[in-house]
């Protein structure tokens, strides 16, 4: 393994501080006092924090157990189910320990993602976005859908606002899904069927 070099390297090392900024007391209550805020600032940025970590705290070898890099992103998508649930941000807010597993978990699933992410096939990484998209469209539904608030500790008006954020998101993990998997479909299109091989040899 090598250690992280955040020096030079502003954008990433930006993402990669969160963490450390989250130990200030008003910078963690700006974000988290508002739902939109919290699940579309502080959670991306968690993720992206660990990919840059493992990106650059390389692994000697590869997990067994992450063929292909399938454990990345079935971690990935169960914390993004678990942390859309309105309880789950309720307590965030209410209990340390789960405020500390909430933050561990974001940054584990973005370092197993990094580390998975050379060996992961486009098709299965699109099968992962177009997951997520579908996730984060239905939460926003129903976040809007909600006629009361649904957390204890977010009104109606932040609700809303993170319904629209999450519909707005699944949509661009929608696109992002067509965009990575496109390279791969336009190289199967043009390699010979194994009929064309034969007929050639």
């Amino acid at each position: 393994m090598r250690s992280c070099p955040w020096a030079g390297r502003s954008v990433p090392g930006l993402f990669a501080g969160l963490p450390v900024l989250l130990w200030i007391d008003p910078v963690r209550h700006a974000i988290e006092s508002r739902m939109a805020l919290h699940m579309l600032v502080e959670f991306p940025w968690l993720l992206m924090a660990g990919w840059l970590c493992a990106r650059h705290w390389l692994l000697a070898r590869p997990l067994s157990i992450d063929t292909q890099g399938l454990l990345g992103i079935t971690v990935t998508a169960c914390v993004m189910a678990f942390w859309m649930i309105p309880a789950s941000l309720d307590l965030a807010l209410m209990s340390t320990p789960t405020q500390g597993a909430k933050y561990l978990s974001w940054l584990s699933a973005g370092a197993l993602l990094g580390w998975g992410s050379q060996r992961r096939h486009p098709v299965t990484a699109s099968f992962f976005l177009l997951n997520a998209a579908w996730m984060l469209v239905t939460a926003g539904l129903l976040y809007l859908d909600a006629d009361s608030p649904l957390c204890v500790n977010y009104l109606v008006g932040d609700q809303w606002l993170a319904g629209h954020g999450l519909i707005a998101a699944g949509v661009i993990a929608g696109a992002a899904a067509l965009w990575v998997v496109k390279p791969w479909m336009a190289a199967s299109d043009c390699r010979p069927s194994p009929a064309q091989s034969r007929a050639k040899t």
